[in-house]
């Protein structure tokens, strides 16, 4: 058998929502404003929720371990480079800022925070978690928590 010509049709193929900066950028929208105080948090508690958000088994993970006083072990959390770059874009379209070590809605995010609340099916069960939590986290129990991690 003799190939003499290969051809290629170009298709449109479907990007998962957790691939797209707007989904991406929400999430952080939403973690920051449901979660954080002052609209502030560090990188490694942005993992920790949006890793929380990527299934129901993480959420009722981190429900439990807040429910239980912060007594329960706590698995290692995924880090996402899909995180790493809707806090890019965040900060390009003024969404975030970056300031001493921390990520902050700027006064154009705290305005998608309000326009995503406004939408009462927008986002729904992303919402329903992160009230679950709210602000029961410190950016501080984060950091101690994961100075615990070794590899052996």
């Amino acid at each position: 058998m003799d190939i003499k010509n290969i051809s290629f049709s170009k298709r449109p193929i479907s990007i998962p929502p957790e691939y797209r900066p707007i989904f991406k950028i929400s999430q952080i929208t939403m973690i920051l404003g449901y979660c954080c105080r002052s609209n502030r948090s560090n990188l490694l508690k942005l993992h920790l929720l949006s890793w929380v958000l990527k299934a129901d088994s993480n959420a009722n993970i981190v429900i439990k371990w807040i429910n239980d006083g912060f007594k329960t072990e706590l698995p290692v959390w995924g880090i996402e480079p899909t995180l790493n770059r809707g806090l890019q874009y965040a900060i390009a379209e003024d969404i975030c800022q970056y300031e001493k070590g921390k990520y902050e809605l700027t006064d154009r995010g705290k305005g998608l925070f309000i326009a995503i609340n406004s939408d009462k099916e927008l986002l729904y069960k992303e919402k329903i978690i992160l009230e679950a939590i709210g602000k029961k986290i410190s950016d501080d129990r984060i950091t101690n928590l994961s100075k615990q991690w070794t590899l052996f």
